[in-house]
């Protein structure tokens, strides 16, 4: 039996093996397709993905495969300015998914996580001590075991409708057409996308000399199993581009509806969703995969900590109570945009263009969007006697010795750093959490002593704090069992 089994090998599926087998967890994926797929819906990865990527060695990788883009055009000449964002990624990367899929991969299968592909799940049952999984593959129909089980299967996950789950909401626009083209004449943007009420078109590059065309036509509300012609295509991005780019014959078209949904809870005894699975929205935003992947990285050390750490499994009940929300704002506020552009009457897209553009050139909101669409600005809630900080995200800083934060975190620690050199904080770590809990200290301006916890969130934070005062709060979120030193010592 292993630790843990995932179903679905999409990014969010990965991040979470890597994750787990990093910290020596058992963990398995079982994926339904037979082949890796070439296809691809996702093509932004934002700052905050990035920065998550980071901490894991992985975002350099990553950054060599794609086109990075300063600023998200909205509507007509509005823009969101990425280019203010704190931290090494002021942008979003364009590549495609399937680039961001082959490099968490690599990552899960270096780390000695077990990838099983055309394995289909068919079922679940659990009780107090684990959880079995009914699976089809080539060889007929069985069962795998483990302790703990996470749907990261997308939006028709097996796992989901095995537990009985509903997935409230609404078709938030169907009838999509997906093409990949060549272009006669490329689009001045890296990203460009265009809209009349009518018609919609996004256009990405796949850097190879291929497109991707996300259109929809409102007068083309065909069922998803009709196929797209190109003369449709045609049609529909010149209607809200004003030109049709000189598009080719495809190499691949799909039609396909767009839901916002979210499952109630994400977590179910001893089995978890994550991505898709637990969420879905409209693509207006680029966010469906990076809050994906955010799931994953919340959930992980989680997952760790309950395993191999000895922690209470009341620790999985957090994934639910941080991740829900960030699933519920990015669901409203992605179809907020999508319904913006989508509004019909002239004078009402002439009225939003201009809110917007006002919005946009005011820097306190225009870089609270940029936070919010890139992930940045995710923080999660905290006790009301908490340090200020606690919650909030752990910026990259300069560590003592050359190193940064995000690079201290890479071995799935937690990091405890101090704004100055403190041996009996030091030596605190070292004798009783050295195994889970890695002593830094800041190379910077700072009078706090923060615990960042393996996804970069700050667990805990106080200024000049007791040597008890720490090790109670290393205890609480690592579950070492250390008797902690004499209150006043130090």
């Amino acid at each position: 039996m292993t630790d843990v089994l995932i179903a679905g090998a999409g990014p969010t599926g990965l991040l979470l093996a890597g994750d787990l087998a990093r910290a020596g967890v058992a963990v398995t994926v079982l994926e339904r397709r037979a082949e890796t797929s070439n296809l691809t819906r996702a093509f932004a990865v934002h700052a905050r993905t990035l920065e998550l990527l980071d901490m894991r060695g992985a975002a350099d990788e990553l950054l060599r495969t794609g086109t990075r883009v300063a600023g998200l055009r909205l509507f007509g000449r509005t823009a969101v300015d990425l280019s203010r964002l704190p931290g090494r990624y002021p942008f979003v990367l364009v590549t495609p998914q399937y680039e961001t899929e082959r490099v968490l991969r690599d990552r899960a299968l270096a780390a000695g996580a077990r990838i099983e592909t055309g394995v289909e799940v068919t079922g679940l049952r659990q009780d107090a001590d684990e959880v079995v999984l009914h699976v089809r593959d080539d060889g007929g129909t069985g069962v795998r075991r483990a302790a703990y089980a996470v749907g990261a299967d997308g939006v028709r996950s097996a796992v989901r409708s095995a537990l009985g789950l509903p997935f409230p909401g609404r078709s938030a626009v169907r009838s999509v057409m997906l093409a990949d083209v060549r272009l006669r004449d490329a689009p001045e943007d890296v990203l460009t996308f265009g809209s009349t009420g009518d018609a919609f078109a996004f256009i990405a590059p796949f850097g190879d000399g291929w497109y991707r065309v996300i259109a929809w036509n409102r007068a083309r509300q065909l069922p998803d199993s009709e196929p797209v012609d190109v003369a449709e295509l045609r049609e529909t991005v010149r209607a809200a581009h004003g030109t049709d780019h000189g598009i080719g014959e495809p190499r691949w078209t799909s039609r396909f509806h767009s839901d916002e949904r979210q499952v109630p809870r994400y977590r179910v005894g001893r089995v978890l969703l994550a991505g898709d699975a637990a969420h879905v929205h409209s693509p207006a935003g680029g966010q469906g995969m990076n809050v994906g992947l955010g799931d994953a990285a919340n959930l992980g050390w989680r997952l760790a900590a309950v395993l191999r750490g000895g922690v209470p499994d009341t620790l999985l009940d957090g994934y639910h109570a941080e991740r829900h929300p960030v699933g519920r704002a990015v669901l409203r506020g992605s179809g907020a945009l999508l319904r913006g552009a989508l509004l019909r009457p002239a004078p009402l897209r002439a009225a939003r263009d201009v809110l917007l553009r006002a919005v946009a050139a005011a820097p306190p909101v225009g870089d609270r969007v940029a936070r919010a669409v890139s992930g940045i600005g995710v923080d999660y809630p905290a006790p009301r006697d908490a340090h200020p900080l606690t919650g909030r995200r752990a910026p990259d800083v300069p560590l003592t010795g050359g190193t940064r934060l995000f690079e201290a975190l890479r071995d799935g620690r937690f990091v405890l750093a101090a704004p100055e050199a403190n041996p009996v904080l030091a030596a605190l770590v070292e004798r009783d959490f050295a195994d889970r809990v890695r002593h830094a200290v800041a190379d910077g301006r700072t009078r706090t002593t923060v615990l960042v916890r393996p996804d970069g969130h700050i667990a805990w934070a106080a200024d000049d704090p007791a040597p008890a005062t720490a090790h109670d709060a290393l205890a609480a979120w690592t579950g070492a069992d250390h008797p902690a030193p004499a209150r006043g010592a130090g």
